[in-house]
């Protein structure tokens, strides 16, 4: 097991719950007040940057969760 796998799957979790988050809360017109520097961005660089952000959340989760320790017989 890699040795900050909590950390690594915890960072996954933060960055795939936030981009979701924002791109749910921008299709119903919403904007976190953080997250204003992506909403001036082109609206496809911003797009790009939250599914960017839910995709590598999704590869550090997976990451994270595997076990390279183990044994194939």
């Amino acid at each position: 097991m890699i040795k900050n796998a909590t950390t690594i799957r915890a960072i996954g979790f933060l960055l795939f719950i936030l981009g979701l988050f924002t791109l749910i809360t921008n299709m119903v017109g919403v904007d976190l007040v953080f997250m204003k520097w992506l909403y001036e961005q082109s609206v496809f660089a911003s797009y790009a940057i939250r599914l960017g952000m839910v995709l590598i959340g999704m590869v550090l989760i997976f990451i994270g969760s595997t076990n390279f320790d183990r044994t194939e017989a």
